[in-house]
Order: C-alpha cells, then sequence, then structure tokens
C-alpha cells in the first residue's frame, strides 16, 4: 500500500473512531485537570511519599520502577494459576487507597472552611535601628539615640501591639552626650558585645547588665575567654585592660582584603575560638590568636578558617544565622552547634553555608541561584519556624514582598506583598498559643516586618477546622483526622462496592479517573521534575518492551478487562456498548491479524488494502491503561509543585505555564498515538504519551525558568 493511500485510510479510521478517541482525550485531560486540582492540598511534607529528603533522591525511582515490575510479575502469575480472586482484591484494596488520595481533598474542598489568606497590617514603627536578631527569630536588639533595648514577641494576633521589652539600658556618656557613629552588636555565647567607635561593652543577655567595658574606638567587639578584642578598618586586635586605645602592635592582626570593619553586617563567637563575620564584601570565620606575635605592626594576618565573597559587582545586602531546615531534626533537638548560615546579595543571589562546629561547608539544597529566583536585591533573609513544629522554613525578602520557602527542597508555600521596595527588612517571627491544637503544640505564627520607616504584622495561622481526633505517624508527624476525611473515606468504600456489584464502564471510568488524580497527586508531590523524566524514560522503554516483545502486557491487560477493574479507562465508541461483554482476551484477541493478512506473500503479489475489522455485536470501545495518563499527569503536577516561581508569562504563573506545557505536549503524543491505535491493533502508549509530555516540559521549562527546570540537586541516595 502506498504511504498516501494508508495515510487515507488511517485518517478514515480515525474518523469512524472519533467517538471514542475524544471521550479518551477528555477523559485525559479531566484526569490530569483534576489532579492539579487537589495538588495544592497534598503540597506539604508529611504527604511525600518518601519524605522531603526522599523529593531528590534518583535511587528511590529506580526502587520504584522495581516495585511495578514486581506488582505485574505477581498478577499475571496468580493469573496463570487462576487465582483471580486474590488479583481482584488485592488490587481492589489497592484502588481504594488511591481513591483515597482524590476523594479527600474534594471532601475537605467541600466541607472544610478554607484557610485565611495571609495579609498585613500596618503596625507602629520603631523608635530606632534593629542592630541584631536573635537565632529564634523571636528576639532582637534595637538602638535609638539614647537607648540600647533587647525586646521580644514584637506584634500579637491583633494589629496595634508593641513588643515586649526584656531589658533597656542607657547609651548615655555622661552629661547626657551620645555617641553619633553607629553601633555594632556581636552574639557572644551568653554576652552581647556592643561596639560605637566610642566604647567597648559586654553585655549579659538576659538582663542587659554591664559585665565589662572600654573606651576603646572599635567598630566591631567581642571577647574569648579572657581576651578581649576590637575590630577597626581591616584589623582585628586584642584590648589592652590597662591602656585604652593603645594597642600592643603584637596583638595586631591584619584581616582579608576584602573585609571592611565599617561595612559589618553580622558577628557570632562560634565555639573553638573562632568567630564568624559578614561585612557588604566578606563573610569569613576567623581563628582567634591565643599568643601574640613577634613581627612587626600589620605583618601577620589573621588565619582564615573559611571564607566567602561575592563577585566584584555585587555586595551582600542580608544575612541570617540560624537552625537548618536540613537538620534531620526537629530544631529544639538539634546540636547546638549545627547551624546555617544563608547570605543574600544585592544582584539577588543566595547562598547557604552549614557550620557543624569544626568547618563550614556550602549547602547543597540551597539552589536559588540555578532557577533563577530572585533578580533584584535580597532586602531580608530570616530561619524561622512558622507554627512551632519544629520545621525550620527560610523567609526571603525581596521588591517588596517576603516569600517563605519550606520542606527538603523549598517549595514556596507562601508570599506575602506590599512590603517597601528598597532598603532592608527585618524580619521576625514567634508564635502564640492556638486553643485548637494544644494537643500537638502547634501554635499560630507571627510575622514582623521592620523597614526604615514601616513596620507591618502578619498572622500564619493553623489550620482554622478543628479534627475529629488526631493521630501520630512513626517519625512524630502529628496527623489530624478531620470529618471531611472519614466521609471521603466512605464514599471512596461505596465506590469500590460499586464497581464490584456492577462494573460497567462508566463506573469504572468514574473510579479510574479519581484513582489517576490520585496517584498522580501523591506522586507528583514526591518527586522533582527530574527524577520524574528519568522515570518516564525508564517506563517508556520497559512498556515498549512489554508490549512488542514479551506481549505480557497484552496478558495484564486482559486479567484486568477480566476482572472490571478501573486500572484502565474505557471510552464506548457507540451508545449500546457495555463493559460487562467484555471477555478475558479482548487485548490479545485483537493482537492477531486477519485470516487474509496471514497467507505468506508471494512473489508479484500487490498488497492488499488492510481488512476492517468486524465489530463486536453491542459495539466497540477504545481502552487506554490508567498508568498511559498517570506518568504524563505526574510530571505535571512535579512542575506545579518544585519549579520556583517568581514571575507570570501571558498572565499565569511560570509553574503553571509549564505544567500546561506538559500536558499539551501530552495530547499531541496522545493524538500520535491514536493514529496507530486506529488500526486496530494494541500500541505501547507510554513511548509517544511521555515523549511528548517530556517534550513539552522540556520547552516551556526553558522558556520559563531556565536551568532551574532541571536543577534541583539530585543524589542517588
Amino acid at each position: 500500500m502506498s504511504g498516501e493511500s494508508r495515510m487515507s485510510h488511517v485518517l478514515s479510521e480515525m474518523k469512524d473512531q472519533w467517538r471514542s478517541m475524544t471521550g479518551m482525550a477528555a477523559m485525559f485531560v479531566v484526569t490530569i485537570a483534576l489532579a492539579i486540582y487537589i495538588q495544592p492540598f497534598w503540597d506539604r511534607p508529611e504527604s511525600r511519599a518518601f519524605g522531603e529528603a526522599g523529593t531528590t533522591k534518583v535511587g528511590l525511582i529506580g526502587l520504584e520502577f522495581i516495585l511495578i515490575i514486581i506488582f505485574t510479575a505477581i498478577i499475571i502469575w496468580l493469573a496463570k494459576r487462576g487465582l483471580q480472586v486474590i488479583i481482584k482484591w488485592g488490587v481492589l484494596f489497592i484502588l481504594w487507597i488511591s481513591l483515597s488520595y482524590a476523594m479527600i481533598p474534594l471532601a475537605s474542598y467541600a466541607m472544610d472552611v478554607p484557610q485565611p489568606e495571609i495579609e498585613f497590617r500596618d503596625e507602629n514603627p520603631l523608635d530606632g535601628e534593629i542592630l541584631f536578631t536573635d537565632v529564634d527569630a523571636n528576639s532582637f536588639m534595637m538602638a535609638s539615640d539614647t537607648f540600647l533595648t533587647r525586646m521580644e514577641n514584637p506584634s500579637g494576633l491583633d494589629a496595634g501591639e508593641d513588643p515586649t521589652e526584656i531589658w533597656s539600658m542607657s547609651l548615655d556618656l555622661g552629661n547626657e552626650t551620645y555617641s553619633a557613629h553607629p553601633k555594632t552588636v556581636v552574639d557572644n555565647g551568653d554576652h552581647y558585645v556592643m561596639c560605637d567607635r566610642v566604647r567597648w561593652l559586654k553585655l549579659a543577655k538576659d538582663t542587659g547588665e554591664v559585665e565589662g567595658s572600654y573606651e576603646e574606638q572599635c567598630t566591631v567587639g567581642f571577647f574569648d575567654g579572657e581576651n578581649d578584642w576590637g575590630l577597626v578598618d581591616q584589623f582585628m586586635y586584642k584590648l589592652d585592660p590597662f591602656h585604652s586605645n593603645q594597642p600592643i602592635h603584637t596583638w595586631w592582626y591584619r584581616l582579608p582584603p576584602q573585609f571592611l570593619a565599617s561595612q559589618f553586617q553580622r558577628g557570632v563567637m562560634l565555639e573553638s575560638s573562632q568567630i564568624l563575620l559578614v561585612t557588604d564584601t566578606w563573610a569569613g570565620v576567623i581563628e582567634i590568636p591565643q599568643e601574640q606575635h613577634n613581627q612587626e605592626f600589620g605583618e601577620v594576618n589573621a588565619t582564615v578558617v573559611w571564607e566567602a565573597y561575592p563577585d566584584s559587582s555585587d555586595s551582600f545586602t542580608a544575612t541570617a544565622w540560624g537552625h537548618s531546615p536540613w537538620s534531620g531534626y526537629r530544631w529544639w533537638d538539634a546540636e547546638s552547634t549545627d547551624r546555617l548560615l544563608m547570605l543574600g546579595s544585592e544582584s539577588g543571589q543566595i547562598y547557604a553555608y552549614v557550620w557543624d562546629g569544626e568547618s563550614m561547608v556550602a549547602e547543597e539544597h540551597i539552589k536559588f541561584n540555578e532557577r533563577d529566583a530572585f533578580d533584584s536585591e535580597i532586602q531580608g533573609i530570616m530561619l524561622a519556624d512558622d507554627q512551632k513544629d519544629g520545621r525550620t522554613d527560610v523567609w526571603i525578602a525581596s521588591q517588596g514582598s517576603i516569600r517563605m520557602f519550606s520542606g527538603w527542597v523549598m517549595v514556596e508555600s507562601a508570599e506575602l506583598t506590599g512590603l517597601p521596595t528598597e532598603g532592608s527588612i527585618n524580619m521576625l517571627l514567634h508564635t502564640v498559643d492556638a486553643p485548637d491544637w494544644d494537643e500537638i503544640d502547634i501554635e499560630d505564627g507571627i510575622l514582623t516586618a521592620y523597614g526604615s520607616e514601616s513596620a507591618q504584622s502578619a498572622v500564619i495561622a493553623t489550620p482554622v477546622n478543628s479534627p475529629a481526633f488526631i493521630l501520630q505517624d512513626e517519625a512524630g508527624y502529628w496527623l489530624p483526622i478531620y470529618w471531611s476525611q472519614i466521609i471521603a473515606l466512605v464514599a471512596s468504600t461505596i465506590l469500590m462496592v460499586a464497581l464490584t456489584i456492577r462494573p460497567e464502564w462508566y463506573i469504572v471510568n468514574t473510579t479510574g479517573i479519581l484513582t489517576g488524580a490520585g496517584v498522580i497527586t501523591i506522586i507528583g508531590v514526591s518527586f522533582v521534575p527530574p527524577l520524574i523524566l528519568i522515570f518516564m524514560v525508564i517506563t517508556a522503554i520497559y512498556d515498549a518492551y512489554a508490549v512488542y516483545k514479551s506481549k505480557h502486557m497484552l496478558d495484564l491487560a486482559d486479567t484486568m478487562i477480566g476482572l472490571k477493574l478501573p486500572i484502565l479507562l474505557v471510552a464506548p465508541q457507540d451508545k449500546d456498548y457495555s463493559f460487562l461483554d467484555e471477555g478475558n482476551d479482548t487485548m490479545t484477541r485483537s493482537e492477531l491479524p486477519p485470516q487474509s493478512e496471514m497467507r505468506p506473500p508471494r512473489d508479484g503479489d500487490v498488497p492488499p488494502p488492510p481488512v476492517k475489522r468486524p465489530k463486536k455485536s453491542g459495539g466497540d470501545a477504545l481502552f487506554m491503561g490508567l498508568g498511559d495518563i498517570i506518568f504524563p499527569g505526574m510530571l505535571v503536577v512535579s512542575a506545579l509543585t518544585f519549579l520556583p516561581s517568581g514571575g507570570e508569562i501571558m498572565g499565569i504563573s511560570e509553574p503553571l505555564f509549564v505544567a500546561i506545557g506538559t500536558l499539551i505536549g501530552g495530547l499531541i503524543g496522545y493524538f500520535i498515538l491514536m493514529s496507530y491505535v486506529a488500526m486496530g491493533r494494541p500500541q505501547a502508549g507510554l513511548p509517544l504519551l511521555n515523549g511528548g509530555s517530556i517534550l513539552g516540559y522540556l520547552i516551556t521549562g526553558f522558556l520559563a525558568v531556565g536551568m532551574g527546570a532541571i536543577s534541583f540537586g539530585i543524589t542517588i541516595f
């Protein structure tokens, strides 16, 4: 047959089957659209199949694939031994669980009160400048012209509540005179050290009591054991307790050329006689000398344990020091030496480093730069737990908005707008009692943002719906059970019963669409897009082998059709079609060619036209395995979950743009697939469906977020 006549025949067959093909395309779209609809409900750490840490581990994808092969082998083995009853009830139980993943969010949307939007409200500005924020992001140090004050709980559930004062100290130099120089504070264990180019003060954290002082013209100060130190310009020197402003040159050490004390941002005394220093153009850990040197003034360099600095045209504009989201512990159980340093720059770059008590190493989970998450000045960074559940979140202020990132791969979980677009923003957060959640001790978070002349706060509320009861899983996470979830489980059970009593095509399709949406969502929120891409390539190859070579996938399909189980979708071509009439050899029977095609060709034969298969009595239908929809859908949901969101394309968010592009790519693959299916033989769906979805993802992903589409810090295990 010529290419032209073959194409005409294909188009004719597709025209004859347009109802079933269009119906299947509609179910393809509806299933994935439903998964998109329920995705926000499951987009949280405890819902991910292997936890937050598993979202980037490629070895877990290999495990998933092995489980698919094992499941297939067990089903075929049981079918060949006539143990269909075990297959039926085992698969029904698995389907009931998968179905519940769709029914629970749908019931919640229908029954539960929506969580209120997080919005800023105006607060009273501070009468001073924030110098320092503690590790817990609740308490802070503020300096006015006349007082140094430590405060906590900067806002309340209701607007207008002022911070609580812990202690306050007058900055009077005597005769009501005050230093006009900038003030700096270093976190020095149980103390703070303040310098203002006029004096060096050692203050008790709890009371503010002055426990040591010098009339010293230092810019920054700290102490190590019995030795007190100061920083000025590019030098570190030991203070002489007997002669202020008369340093001994053998105790002077030169700091790196990028360091300048007048650009000081943060100082933290570490263990083992080391100090962390951050300025606009340099960050590093310095070894504090224990003995004086014997060289000339300024000839000896300080020992740099670790250092980092921005590009020559860039500078650090924000810094945070606190608990790491990747410690593997609730923050209150982490070692006191384990801390995370985060730095933000004028160009929008984000850097993160882990301190383990001995060394500082780059945090591999931070991928903001690869994803181009920020393109303007970082105005502030905070590490804080929004609901006192033990998990630290990352809060970043830029372009007048605060974005909250949570979990192992830093999924954006909130954005608050309306802040000043220029200048530093100091963020603080504390939690207050939430009576409905006393059993699990989570609380309402109160975020406060201070600009140079503004103050705003927002309540990060706990869930507004009261649970029916609360469980705790093996990982220690509390699991509230709501009435909507109970109703969803009952509805899932009713569908399973209906499927058992009368497995007609419309019941099979309803259950299949809901089940498919549930599986798509729970896997889509569990793995980042690059892992889904790998999974799709592997399964496409396997699907082609299983359909065209070993043909065991046809045996599996026949088993499921015979048992009337909804791991496939049925698109009837005729209104009088009944799925109940399908036998146990639907797929393998259609694989056999008609008798006219089975005679070996003879020399001189003219190829006959394809023989059109007679319709079955009762009508015909198109079948598609649920996996053919699940895999493209997984990539759609994964893109929506993990891609960075910072802008819009064609009026929609970048992740949604990529998700739609992925869906369109899958549909293109579907219509190409139908040109083969129209000829009446089973086809491996995943090579074309996955291929189209992958192509759609890569094209729209690179257009939207560049290399951020594939950069997620993948590891093996």
